[in-house]
């Protein structure tokens, strides 16, 4: 996808760059897959030993930035920066919609979001609610409605309503 945005972009436009965030332990995991399958991508991974002040000159001449969760709040630019994709990698670290990596997350401007995830539902179906809220806010109405929704559902072991559900 990343490959193919890149070659629909007009050459002379400011195009607008990806960031993509996950665990620190995938990063190596991502520099190889791109190294392999799209080498023509320009990086720039803000991790570790990243000085919060060292964000490129012009981060429209990269293509994909790749940070961790941790990261994404120490260092400025990347908060403040309009994206054009921002890409979730194990996505549950999001499902928490009241923490302050969640709630950072969420304020990021892009034009797409994506999750990825393996992790099924563990505890709550607020975790879910969480990771749509991230890629379609609003799809599933607030965190309130949706659980309060949720409980009804269970209260009349209702297993099917889940799936008529959407936010007036």
């Amino acid at each position: 996808l990343l490959l193919l945005v890149k070659q629909k972009n007009k050459p002379n436009k400011k195009n607008r760059p990806h960031l993509l965030i996950l665990p620190a332990s995938l990063i190596g995991n991502w520099q190889a897959e791109i190294s392999r399958f799209a080498p023509s991508l320009s990086l720039w991974i803000a991790h570790n030993g990243t000085n919060p002040e060292e964000c490129p000159a012009d981060l429209t001449q990269v293509d994909l930035i790749i940070t961790t969760y941790g990261m994404l709040s120490r260092v400025p630019c990347l908060s403040e920066t309009a994206w054009d994709m921002v890409i979730l990698d194990e996505a549950q670290a999001i499902k928490n919609p009241s923490t302050k990596q969640t709630r950072a997350i969420k304020l990021l401007t892009s034009r797409i979001r994506f999750v990825l995830t393996g992790t099924p539902i563990e505890n709550r179906l607020l975790d879910l609610w969480s990771l749509c809220d991230f890629f379609a806010p609003g799809l599933l109405g607030s965190s309130r409605v949706f659980g309060e929704y949720a409980k009804k559902l269970k209260k009349d072991n209702n297993t099917e309503g889940l799936g008529q559900f959407y936010a007036a």
